[in-house]
């Protein structure tokens, strides 16, 4: 981003990011929040309470080396018994309407699982892996065995890939907030970290992958052959997509800021909303 203050603390509209996203789900109803923060941030982020006189109930959890850590730390502090439904939300993703927030806890109390996505609008090339390109060794060869070979190659560089079209409409793009069975949720997090998570759906997968049987899902009553089984849950049958909205937009860069101010004054003069 560029600025001297991490992003979720640069203002827009006057109000800092991090405060805009937190409002926006009091917008939707009085649902418990843990707000997750590096340990060296919550002291600047309770100066910035101060100063804008912000005074929302949360809890606070300590940040992660990886959002898995940071994830997982949250969901520390909600009990191992509670029943419902919890969602993760990027702090830096203030405008996800209130009807997405409601779409994504009603469908997840329903199936156990709700990720918003939107359309791609922008046309796709998917980039062909690359091959190794290989060349004779130099005279009087490399150590190893090849010397004298005639047949002997030395990887070099990069050969091969290219790209190719994709169709885009067999392709979502993916937002926040991502709501789960808190029973499921808290389980998918028991599973070691790898560099494959790179949301908590993916997390959630990774589960569905090992356990074949499924804890209960929200919402939904159990079956008597669900009563029977060992976990007493339901097969995973994948991530359940609701529709997003486009300026669910994640700020990241610089240009992300200018589009952010644009919609915070486009809505203040709608009306919609008292603080976004």
């Amino acid at each position: 981003m560029g600025a001297d203050i991490p992003k979720q603390f640069i203002e827009i509209g006057g109000l800092p990011i991090l405060m805009r996203t937190i409002l926006r789900f009091r917008e939707y109803g009085d649902v418990s929040i843990i707000l997750v923060l590096p340990k060296d941030q919550q002291n600047y982020w309770q100066h910035l309470c101060q100063v804008h006189h912000f005074t929302e109930d949360y809890q606070i959890a300590d940040g992660g080396s990886e959002r898995f850590f940071s994830i997982k730390n949250a969901l520390a502090l909600i009990p191992d018994d509670a029943q419902g439904v919890v969602a993760v939300h990027d702090g830096v993703r203030p405008f996800p309407s209130v009807e997405v927030i409601a779409r994504c806890f009603e469908t997840a109390r329903q199936t156990g699982t709700a990720v918003p996505v939107i359309p791609v609008v922008e046309t796709i090339r998917h980039i062909e892996p690359t091959q190794p390109q290989a060349q004779p060794l130099p005279k009087g060869g490399e150590p190893g065995g090849c010397s004298g070979k005639s047949n002997c190659f030395l990887p070099i560089g990069r050969a091969g890939g290219g790209s190719s079209t994709v169709p885009r409409s067999e392709y979502r793009l993916v937002q926040t907030p991502q709501a789960f069975d808190i029973q499921l949720h808290k389980a998918a997090y028991q599973q070691p970290f790898n560099d494959g998570f790179t949301d908590d759906a993916s997390v959630v997968e990774a589960y569905w992958l090992k356990t074949p049987l499924q804890l209960p899902r929200g919402g939904e009553s159990k079956s008597p052959s669900q009563e029977a089984s060992p976990r007493g849950g339901l097969e995973g049958v994948g991530i359940t997509l609701v529709e997003g909205n486009r300026e669910n937009i994640k700020i990241t860069t610089p240009f992300d800021l200018i589009v952010a101010e644009a919609l915070v004054s486009s809505q203040e003069k709608s009306g919609k909303g008292a603080h976004v």
